[in-house]
């Protein structure tokens, strides 16, 4: 699954990518384009796209939705025993993804990509290191999941878990990839973390995250999601 917001230059590229990745493991697969509100030409992009590839599920929003609503979105449709979910950007290697999707199988849970655990490397600003680093340590003294790497758009569900879940994630924006490992933890179901290579290929200008105004909210939606469940502290 590819949540996409204004991404008409890298999004063939990115989904010729991900097929190549996904061919030598998966006889069946499909890729699901939650395109999000774009205006600069994305669905006009992909919808052509999936024209002439049927592998190839084109969602279209004329609004935008918010990273969390265009994965629901995506979720409510797939159809695969095991569920992957990454940034077009592709700053995750693809090497990772048959491993990331293996694990999320086995363990009949949730596996994630990790930039802050023994074995990942990672090539990106020193101020959105250290930005991360201090969200994940908030997470963790908030909640004691014990995960390192809340963030990382890589990861991979299994069905059970999916079907378990879908309808209980709440957050429609970027909070979503950390409420959905809180509520892998609250419901009891195996979560794998694993470090991966990643790089940052957004130029400043280019990405969808406002560091700072997205570090506020996120902040809030944590605080909310403290006092509204019953994740004990």
């Amino acid at each position: 699954m590819l949540p996409a917001h204004n991404e008409a230059w890298r999004i063939g590229g990115c989904i010729e990518a991900v097929e190549q990745a996904v061919k030598p493991f998966w006889g069946s697969y499909e890729i699901i384009v939650s395109e999000d509100g774009s205006v600069d030409g994305t669905e006009a992009v992909v919808s052509s796209i999936a024209k002439a590839n049927t592998n190839v599920v084109f969602l279209h929003s004329q609004v935008r939705l918010g990273k969390g609503k265009a994965i629901k979105n995506a979720l409510r449709v797939a159809k695969g025993d095991v569920v992957v979910f990454m940034d077009v950007d592709l700053s995750t290697n693809l090497k990772f993804l048959p491993i990331i999707a293996r694990l999320a199988k086995e363990n009949r849970g949730l596996a994630i990509g990790s930039r802050h655990v023994e074995g990942a490397r990672v090539k990106r600003p020193l101020s959105r290191t250290l930005f991360s680093l201090g969200y994940n340590i908030f997470v963790r003294a908030l909640f004691f999941d014990g995960v390192k790497d809340h963030q990382c758009g890589f990861k991979a569900m299994s069905r059970n878990f999916v079907d378990n879940i879908e309808d209980k994630v709440e957050s429609d924006g970027w909070f979503f990839d950390t409420e959905l490992i809180l509520r892998c933890k609250k419901t009891g179901f195996p979560l794998s973390e694993i470090g991966v290579d990643w790089t940052e290929t957004r130029k400043k200008k280019e990405s969808n995250v406002r560091l700072f105004r997205d570090a506020s909210k996120m902040g809030r939606d944590l605080l909310k999601f403290k006092f509204r469940t019953l994740i004990p502290v």
